[in-house]
């Protein structure tokens, strides 16, 4: 639930493998300690949030195995932390860019 958002301290958020079917709630943007995020190996539809870019402290995002669609959000090259990106099996369009 978005309500999620409200756990400002919560450093890893793990629900991979869960049958989990929906959007990503664009408010997980708002979990400023979030470190890393696994949501991988769900039924999750609809694009990437581009409020996921501002997870400054991002290391590891796992989104790969659902059903996203639509274009990878610039959003992402914000992620200067990140060390790892699982975004393969899902119908996803255009490129990953990093500066």
């Amino acid at each position: 639930p978005p309500q999620l958002s409200n756990l400002s301290n919560l450093t890893i958020l793990a629900f991979h493998n869960n049958e989990l079917t929906g959007s990503i709630p664009k408010e997980l943007g708002n979990l400023a300690s979030l470190r890393e995020l696994y949501l991988n190996s769900n039924d999750l539809t609809g694009s990437i949030p581009p409020e996921l870019g501002n997870l400054s402290t991002l290391t590891r995002l796992q989104l790969n195995n659902n059903d996203l669609t639509g274009l990878i959000p610039t959003e992402l090259a914000q992620l200067s932390s990140l060390t790892q990106l699982w975004l393969n099996f899902n119908d996803l369009t255009g490129p990953v860019v990093f500066c």
